[in-house]
């Protein structure tokens, strides 16, 4: 009998996308969930969802140009916790509490253990 069967891990269908196209088709397909964010809650869902996403990409840049690393505010991650950040928040949140989300989930949550790279910096990278 021949064995078909083919275990392996994951990905099992592998396609040559990049990690920033992925990221902006995410930010594309968050756009309607903001458009009606805005809709149903008025224009402070724009505001609170415009001031994390300028905070988390800020913070981002400064971190990257802090640590010395590679600058990866165009790659759109930073710009994916903004909005998903501000669509957890309620309408009339006072602002200064997204920006506080936003600097510490890209400082702490993110930068600190590696990005998206996912390594601490004070760990060894694998050969």
């Amino acid at each position: 009998m021949i064995n078909n069967l083919i275990v392996s891990g994951s990905p099992h269908i592998h396609k040559q996308a990049s990690i920033s196209r992925i990221m902006w088709t995410v930010v594309i397909s968050l756009i309607p969930a903001g458009i009606a964010g805005v809709i149903i809650f008025g224009l402070n869902a724009l505001w609170v969802t415009l001031v994390a996403v300028v905070a988390a990409v800020l913070t981002e840049l400064i971190f990257g140009i802090w640590t010395k690393k590679k600058i990866t505010v165009l790659d759109g991650s930073a710009v994916i916790t903004g909005i998903l950040l501000a669509f957890n928040l309620p309408a009339g949140v006072p602002l200064w509490l997204p920006i506080v989300g936003a600097v510490f989930s890209i400082a702490i949550g993110k930068q600190v253990f590696g990005g998206l790279v996912g390594m601490m910096p004070w760990l060894p990278r694998p050969p």
